[in-house]
């Protein structure tokens, strides 16, 4: 079957889940894998994880050609490093403007682009010989185990920092995926540029923060109903704090009350928005900027509440620098002359 004429009937395969951000395109990308093999490649092994958190490696003797991507920093990453005209379904972003603009052309040229994911039999018939996702995408109920995919020749690309109980979240482990993939698609100096740029301004704030007796107190929460989830220094966000010499509150990552945020008082109180909230950043900040138990604050006094979104802080990829930004500019506004 082709793969326009497939693209074409995914809409109809997914009308139960009634999800409305969903897009097909017209490709010219061929129906089945390539068998070429790229002037020059060498293989490359790549040591990375199963479904399960186990070591598990992957030795790729070309480039990867057909891929399934599922989440925003695997299409993101992927799209950094010029590889998005491989991407044959992109699956896990609410909208394509919440991809980085200077990408957005490219991730609208992919056939297939949806938040929900396609089920196991549309993607075998897209003859896929990659797929990059999170721990989560090769479970059971989802897209099924990594050995079901390697039994039918197929490549899976785990971001550890996914993994059920993973210790790595870490900005070492988000740089490491990016080296990863470049590795794979031998686009090893584009990987680097991109992991500098995240150095480099880690760096950046170091010198400019450098002598400082006080450090920024920072506090990072997620609103689950009437819950307030703190998060940890076992975190993303915990480390980038730590990079940025920050005090991180509530460090280890417990549930938090008004009360304890109050009794915490932090300078600066970063929001992490889930992507079902995208795009009502501001009506959730009035939430909190107008709560009259919290006009005591000096973070709602000084209007130093800051949205980030999830993306930039789990399983980030090339958005971990975006998560960087935001921390940095948020706990020291001064070097950025705001």
């Amino acid at each position: 079957m082709k793969l326009s004429y497939l693209l074409l009937a995914v809409p109809a395969l997914l009308c139960a889940a009634c999800s409305p951000i969903v897009q097909v395109h017209e490709s010219e990308r061929p129906p089945a894998m390539t068998e070429q093999t790229e002037a020059g490649y060498l293989p490359v092994t790549v040591e990375n994880i199963d479904e399960k958190g186990a070591p598990a490696s992957s030795v790729y003797e070309q480039p990867p050609q057909r891929i399934v991507a599922v989440w925003q920093n695997s299409i993101e990453t992927l799209l950094a490093l010029g590889a998005g005209d491989r991407i044959v379904a992109g699956m896990g972003v609410p909208d394509a403007k919440y991809i980085r603009p200077e990408y957005r052309a490219d991730y609208e040229t992919i056939p297939y682009t949806s938040l929900e994911n396609l089920d196991v039999e549309t993607i075998l018939m897209m003859q896929p010989d990659l797929i990059v996702g999170w721990a989560s995408t090769f479970s059971p109920k989802v897209l099924r185990g990594t050995s079901f995919w390697q039994g039918r020749g197929v490549h899976t690309y785990i971001a550890p920092s996914s993994a059920r109980g993973a210790a790595n979240k870490t900005i070492a482990a988000e740089c490491s995926d990016i080296m990863n993939m470049g590795r794979i698609f031998h686009r090893e100096e584009r990987a680097a540029a991109l992991v500098d740029e995240m150095q480099a301004e880690i760096a950046y704030v170091k010198t400019q923060t450098a002598g400082r007796a006080a450090r920024p107190r920072a506090l990072v929460i997620e609103l689950l109903g009437r819950e307030i989830r703190s998060y940890g220094s076992d975190t993303l966000a915990g480390d980038m704090l730590r990079a940025l010499g920050a005090e991180h509150l509530a460090a280890d990552g417990a549930q938090l009350s008004l009360e304890e945020i109050i009794t915490h008082d932090p300078d600066a109180l970063f929001l992490v928005v889930v992507e079902d909230d995208y795009g009502s950043e501001d009506a959730i900040l009035a939430r909190l900027y107008d709560n009259p138990a919290l006009q005591g604050l000096s973070c709602v006094r000084n209007r130093r509440i800051y949205p980030i979104p999830l993306y930039a802080v789990y399983s980030a990829g090339i958005r971990t620098y975006d998560g960087i930004t935001i921390f940095a500019h948020g706990l020291y506004p001064e070097i950025y002359g705001e």
